[in-house]
């Protein structure tokens, strides 16, 4: 059977075995190459990646995120669709196969995914994202029952890096992940990017995958809220014209972002800390985000 032609960029931080169950997943979808970029993971991990058949390596000396890391492996790649996969996100098989179906037979898809179900395989992880009345973007889905796997593609406002494929075209031509966001809020950075030059994404029902969930996140939660709530902030203001977004002008911390999440990892004084730095954070990328959001007329609604 030929390969499908997919090129699958992992990156990777002390994934472990997770790491090594995603990858085999990976050879069972038969893509036509699997780029690893390691974030600089343990000795032993690397000693066990670079041991292993049929992957191209790309090593890094200390932890550089996801977005940059992601661009690495994307450059490297040959293939003429990306599937970028979280190391610790297991495909079913056929996931790729379904996207990929989807994207041949619309040619104004950017991007698709399939139904990501959390670990256990029972509910919901997401299957693109959607967002809140408060300009949050939510994972679809999350924590319901999956859509029917005979069900046709269905729009979706976004798609989720978790286990995404998209036309390696598209992902260049608009410059591929922030890489100043480091991680968190890329992908949606990323998908509104696009949808202001036109394009448009789907969920294949048919794909689906287990996804253990933020396994490199949980080691620092105070910083990953910190980012999150600078690069949700950044988001925004790069994408949105500030006039028609009411985010934009709330007087509230981290642009009126709800806590409540944040206050379940770090307690309401250590969400409230996160959220109050969100502004200092994106200071220093400014004149970044206005070039964006000057390079092509800005969003006035949040998409549906």
């Amino acid at each position: 059977m030929p390969a499908l032609p997919v090129s699958a960029v992992v990156v990777n931080l002390d994934g472990g075995d997770l790491l090594f169950d995603a990858l085999d997943a990976l050879d069972r979808e038969a893509v036509e190459e699997i780029v690893v970029v390691d974030n600089g993971s343990h000795p032993e991990e690397v000693t066990r990646l670079g041991a292993r058949p049929g992957i191209l390596l790309r090593r890094l000396p200390q932890n550089q995120g996801f977005a940059g890391p992601a661009n690495l492996g994307a450059r490297a790649a040959r293939a003429p669709y990306l599937a970028f996969v979280n190391n610790d996100c297991i495909l079913e098989a056929g996931y790729l196969a379904a996207c990929l179906a989807a994207l041949e037979d619309d040619q104004g898809l950017a991007a698709a995914q399939g139904v990501v179900l959390d670990g256990a395989g029972r509910a919901v992880d997401g299957w693109g994202f959607g967002w809140t009345a408060g300009a949050e973007a939510v994972q679809l889905g999350r924590g319901g029952a999956p859509p029917a796997p005979e069900r046709a593609p269905f729009a979706v406002p976004g798609v989720s890096a978790t286990a995404a494929v998209f036309r390696r075209d598209a992902f260049l031509d608009a410059g591929g992940f922030a890489g100043s966001f480091f991680a968190w809020y890329e992908d949606v950075d990323l998908a509104l990017r696009l949808r202001r030059a036109g394009a448009r994404f789907a969920c294949a029902p048919a794909a689906r995958a287990r996804h253990a969930g933020t396994a490199t996140g949980r080691r620092d939660p105070e910083a990953r809220w910190r980012r999150l709530f600078a690069n949700r902030l950044r988001t925004l203001r790069r994408n949105f014209d500030a006039a028609s977004l009411p985010a934009l002008r709330s007087l509230r911390p981290a642009a009126g972002a709800t806590l409540g999440p944040a206050a379940r990892d770090l307690g309401w004084r250590g969400a409230l800390r996160a959220a109050l730095a969100a502004s200092p954070a994106a200071r220093p990328f400014e004149e970044e985000d206005r070039a964006v959001l000057a390079s092509r007329p800005p969003l006035r609604e949040l998409p549906t």
